[in-house]
């Protein structure tokens, strides 16, 4: 069996922009089936939120990744979950992803976007105090 550059024998790999959806400032991002969630390869919350709200607004044209005009992104903090993941090929779907121990051989560092709510994000995360995302 052939292995490209980004797999290995176990068929977990480490996806490309040929794999993903989209690459947004330097980061990738895909959607995780046909919901509102999305993953971006990367372990920064800032950088994921910039990408996959970049993707939903080009993308799926929404007005953001919260598809709430004028909303503040910062209420999207709380909708993505940083951690670690592996990627393994799937004759049905590509790929599928599943959480993994950072100590998994293969494992990526990812930011799951799960789909935002109507209404504002719950305290803590709403507050206004905070320093500004520039």
């Amino acid at each position: 069996m052939a292995l490209d550059e980004h797999s290995t024998a176990h068929g977990i790999f480490r996806p490309s922009p040929d794999d993903m959806e989209g690459c947004y400032g330097g980061v990738l991002v895909s959607s995780l089936g046909e919901g509102e969630e999305a993953v971006a390869l990367t372990g920064n919350k800032r950088d994921a939120l910039e990408a996959i709200d970049q993707y939903y607004r080009e993308v799926c044209g929404m007005p953001n990744l919260l598809d709430r005009v004028g909303a503040d992104l910062r209420d999207a903090y709380y909708h993505l979950d940083c951690g670690y993941a592996v990627f393994t090929r799937s004759p049905v779907s590509g790929w599928e992803i599943s959480p993994a121990d950072p100590t998994t051989a293969g494992a990526v560092p990812v930011t799951w976007f799960r789909g935002a709510p109507a209404g504002p994000a719950p305290v803590p995360y709403a507050r206004r105090d905070d320093p500004t995302l520039c």
